[in-house]
């Protein structure tokens, strides 16, 4: 249900930013409300609580981002796409987001906007991969992997989130679209744990 919830809403905020040109600058705002959503437990607390209305909500939401946030420099360095003026001097996803807090679906408000970008890269054939290495990855060895995984697929741009997890003990781990590929050390130590319990002695 949750994931039908997310996927109707997502759809129809793709579909109107589409048709008003703003994809790219509501995908920029919809990163910083997921950023939010997902680090701070005051913000989902707040926005969950049965004590409170829907009126008193929208305006914790936009007093978060349109009065704080957002209200920055003529120019906005952002994440991904380039756009003009700042995340602040177009509201109309903090409309949505009115939207979705009045219907009662405030919980369902990151899977929503997550499916929303989601979208908005495809749209523009955009990949997304997760890379997680048991150490961190130098500058000049993210820009070489990030340029194999996009000739190696029909995307014309990847955005990578790169991850350390030191239980790998080496090697690495690549999500992308729905294939996991997973040339670590661990992975490699269990296959063959799995092949020993299979012997016979």
């Amino acid at each position: 249900m949750a994931r039908l919830v997310s996927k109707i809403y997502g759809e129809a905020l793709f579909d109107f930013a589409k048709e008003q040109g703003k994809c790219e600058k509501m995908y920029e705002q919809a990163l910083d409300i997921i950023e939010v959503l997902n680090s701070s437990s005051d913000v989902k607390d707040f926005l969950i609580n049965p004590k409170l209305n829907s009126d008193e909500k929208v305006k914790f939401i936009k007093d978060i981002f349109a009065d704080k946030l957002w209200n920055g420099p003529a120019s906005t360095s952002t994440k991904f796409f380039k756009i003009s003026g700042t995340k602040g001097d177009d509201l109309k996803i903090l409309d949505f987001i009115s939207l979705v807090i009045n219907k009662g679906r405030q919980n369902e408000l990151a899977p929503i906007l997550k499916y929303f970008t989601h979208q908005v890269l495809n749209d523009k054939n955009v990949g997304e991969a997760e890379v997680i290495s048991a150490s961190e990855l130098n500058d000049e060895k993210k820009e070489t992997l990030t340029k194999k995984l996009i000739s190696s697929t029909n995307y014309d741009n990847i955005i990578v989130d790169y991850k350390v997890d030191k239980s790998l003990i080496a090697g690495l781990k690549i999500k992308i679209d729905d294939k996991v590929f997973d040339k670590t050390y661990k992975s490699k130590i269990f296959d063959i744990q799995k092949s020993l319990r299979g012997l016979k002695l």
